[in-house]
């Protein structure tokens, strides 16, 4: 159980933190340095793992380091048969006896999906610090693949020490509940890892972002702000959760038939909110989905929220049930072409969505990557004669991000000296910059970095982005990680586009000719029974071909480079295609 495991985390003890000194006037050298680094690299909103390096006296060989974050990223879909991507940690390889501990913000994926994938590359002793409900996800995840983890629940307002760090969480309010900021004291000064937020002063959990906490560590002066950016593109303050809550309700309560709800899985708010609701329409709740079902058995286990036996019903006995009697909390709101919510759409799934259902789509911020995947299911959702309520326009998503006065409440009560925006594509951040113009910030403050560049702070007050590391694709691919790269991708989007032609040759090599004639096979190309003209004809220039190609014993290489070439050309002046043409040349 989930509830058993998160007792075994181990407590942090507070006595050993009282009267922390402020570490920024006990240490002081000009030429120590902190470089920050963005292993998913910096102007993208997923993948989340930061890597905060201090050097002292330049010497990087006795660095030490910490982590915040370990998310994964969302294929784009062009990357064809990739589940997932994470960050790339080739630049730690060298350095994983300096790694002091990963300190993890909160429980959505693209801020903890990777910690299955990088703890067995960086080190499975490594501590790993989270909040408790990110605590009790990770747990959960790491049992689905046999791993255990160094793993330690940290708590509201105290510090965790780490060598020459340490890191103060900060709470505030997300999407989802147990989010934290990180005020990291170092040697050189106070940097402020500001993810994922927006200030939600009327938070349906009733725990609000403990803004004196803020203030308090902005009259310490902090050296830089790390701040989530993904809404500084829009004006004002990002609405409350709650303030869609009466609409929600009602699209529940008012419905006439089966309703639906899908939402990203991780989003307890929500699901705790469709579970009261229907409770409160005496609808029994049905849920549907391995995503889903971990989530709300780690929410309950936690406390988050109150869901009885009696108050659910398995997917096998819902025909027993009235359909105004039902509501199904559904795993799939990104369109995975595998979920639950797929598959209903698909008619592969036991539950079939038909006509007077209703379908709600609630969540926090689509995924990037998503949006196409989400707007074709709700396109065959309403085909099938549902009625489907989705997006801001029907008020019922809210996003966990905040917005541009947030951002300035922000910063006025941090006074920082510099700005660093993260967690947002460049547009996001170039608003952020434009907003911290009108505070007072100049161009100089608000640091830009290139995709793989560092930010380095040195001792003496001023910061650099000279350092630049490597960062590539590190694609999940089923049971592979990293074996999927850019060819591999462009020859499944060349399969997918115009498919696939092969022809095997069966060639006697001591003489230097066929035995057989060439054997054609097409697949997504053309249909070979309505096209046995071309077939014949690219049959015939195949022997062509080799005729001119085969030699005294036969060269294999030099024929199937030659037949490919030929048949590739003659393919794409014949038909304007370009499918993937595979000689397959077999010694008899």
């Amino acid at each position: 159980m989930i509830k058993n495991q998160t007792k075994q985390f181990k407590q942090i003890n507070p006595d050993q933190f009282t009267n922390t000194p402020n570490q920024v006037r006990e240490y002081k050298s000009g030429t120590d340095s902190v470089r920050i680094s963005s292993l998913g690299g910096f102007g993208d909103v997923t993948q989340n793992m930061f890597v905060y390096e201090y050097i002292p006296h330049g010497d990087t060989s006795k660095s030490q380091i910490i982590i915040v974050d370990c998310g994964v990223g969302f294929p784009e879909e062009d990357a064809f048969g990739v589940d997932l991507q994470i960050p790339d940690t080739h630049y730690l390889e060298d350095k994983k006896d300096r790694i002091l501990g990963i300190f993890i913000t909160h429980g959505h994926e693209d801020h903890i999906g990777a910690v299955r994938f990088i703890l067995p590359i960086l080190g499975q002793n490594i501590p790993v610090f989270a909040p408790r409900l990110a605590a009790a996800f990770i747990e959960s995840r790491l049992a689905e693949v046999n791993l255990r983890a160094n793993l330690t629940v940290y708590e509201d307002a105290i510090p965790i020490s780490k060598g020459q760090f340490v890191v103060d969480p900060v709470r505030v309010t997300h999407s989802i509940p147990d989010t934290f900021h990180l005020a990291i004291t170092t040697p050189i000064g106070i940097f402020y890892h500001g993810s994922d937020f927006k200030f939600d002063v009327f938070p349906l959990d009733g725990k609000g972002a403990d803004f004196s906490h803020i203030a308090r560590i902005g009259e310490r002066k902090v050296l830089a702000l790390m701040s989530d950016s993904l809404g500084a593109d829009k004006e004002g303050w990002s609405p409350s959760e709650s303030s869609i809550a009466e609409n929600f309700k009602y699209e529940i309560t008012s419905a006439k038939g089966r309703v639906f709800v899908t939402s990203i899985s991780s989003n307890i708010i929500r699901w705790t909110q469709a579970i009261e609701y229907a409770k409160s329409a005496n609808r029994k709740i049905v849920v549907v989905g391995f995503s889903v079902e971990k989530a709300i058995k780690v929410a309950k286990d936690l406390g988050y929220l109150t869901l009885n036996d009696s108050d659910m019903v398995s997917p096998e006995r819902v025909k027993n049930f009235p359909d105004n009697k039902l509501i199904f909390l559904v795993a799939g709101f990104a369109g995975q072409p595998d979920s639950a919510l797929s598959k209903m759409v698909m008619g592969k799934h036991r539950i079939k969505i038909k006509s007077g259902d209703k379908v709600i789509f609630s969540s926090p911020d689509y995924i990037p990557g998503t949006t196409s995947n989400i707007y074709s299911m709700i396109d065959v959702l309403s085909k099938l004669g549902a009625e489907v309520v989705y997006g801001e326009k029907e008020e019922l998503h809210v996003s966990g991000h905040g917005y541009q006065k947030e951002h300035a409440l922000l910063i006025n009560l941090l006074k920082p000296k510099y700005l660093l925006p993260i967690g947002g594509n460049f547009r996001h951040l170039k608003y952020y910059q434009t907003m911290a113009k009108k505070l007072g910030y100049t161009e100089d403050q608000v640091i830009l970095p290139d995709f793989d560049a560092t930010a380095t702070f040195h001792g003496n007050g001023t910061f650099d982005t000279n350092y630049h590391i490597s960062i590539r694709k590190v694609l999940i691919d089923g049971f592979g990680i990293g074996d999927v790269g850019t060819t591999v991708l462009r020859d499944r989007k060349l399969l997918a586009n115009d498919g696939m032609f092969s022809v095997v040759l069966l060639i006697n090599k001591e003489s230097g000719k066929l035995e057989k004639d060439p054997v054609i096979l097409s697949r997504g190309f053309v249909f070979m029974k309505e096209n046995t003209d071309l077939i014949n004809y690219l049959k015939e220039e195949v022997i062509k071909k080799f005729n001119q190609a085969t030699s005294i014993p036969a060269n294999f290489d030099f024929i199937r480079e030659e037949v490919q070439g030929h048949i590739e050309e003659i393919i794409y002046q014949k038909t304007g295609r370009q499918p993937m043409v595979l000689p397959l040349v077999i010694e008899v």
